[in-house]
């Protein structure tokens, strides 16, 4: 009789409690906080999902949100901060938000995003996921970087992009106006 309930809670064990709550179009995107490596001057040293999305956002002001996964080691990453940066300085007064979220574990990784962020002049928030256990709840545990995600301001995720291409890049930038409901190339 012990072997089936040890089993039963050896299993329950074995998967994570997040395993249902990953990222995906269409459903809520979970929930997070993270302390920032830069956005200090505007005295934020941790940033949440709900700063910007859900029932009462902190910034109601937010009407798209950019989630980008990344990491000091990815090309593609690097290739696609100053991308983000851009979309950011001319659409902000629009009411788009972006967080870039880097999963580097090592100090020198953390280092080398922190020298990212200084090198880029990023102004929107670099939140630092160490231990990755936000980037688990979001990718899973395999998944190209970058990898971004779209939130309406209600937090569901209305757009998932895997990997970093030219083509994905005028993509998103339609995917932004429309969802901000301008007029291509405003």
């Amino acid at each position: 009789m012990r072997f089936p309930v040890a089993g039963v809670l050896a299993l329950a064990l074995s998967a994570p409690a997040w395993a249902d709550e990953l990222a995906e179009l269409g459903q809520l995107a979970p929930t997070f906080r993270l302390p920032v490596y830069n956005a200090r001057e505007a005295g934020l040293t941790a940033v949440g999902l709900d700063r910007y999305v859900g029932p009462e956002p902190a910034e109601p002001g937010t009407k798209v949100l950019l989630v980008s996964f990344m990491a000091s080691w990815c090309g593609p990453c690097k290739k696609e901060l100053p991308y983000l940066q851009q979309l950011h300085e001319k659409y902000r007064a629009q009411g788009l938000r972006i967080l870039a979220i880097s999963i580097d574990t090592e100090p020198e990784g953390q280092r080398q995003v922190e020298a990212l962020v200084a090198a880029g002049k990023l102004t929107f928030p670099v939140l630092k996921d160490r231990f990755n256990i936000v980037a688990r709840r979001w990718l899973g545990t395999k998944s190209p970087l970058p990898s971004l995600f779209v939130l309406r301001p209600d937090g569901t995720v209305s757009a998932v992009h895997r990997g970093y291409s030219q083509d994905g890049v005028g993509l998103l930038r339609a995917e932004v106006e429309g969802a901000l409901a301008l007029a291509p190339g405003k």
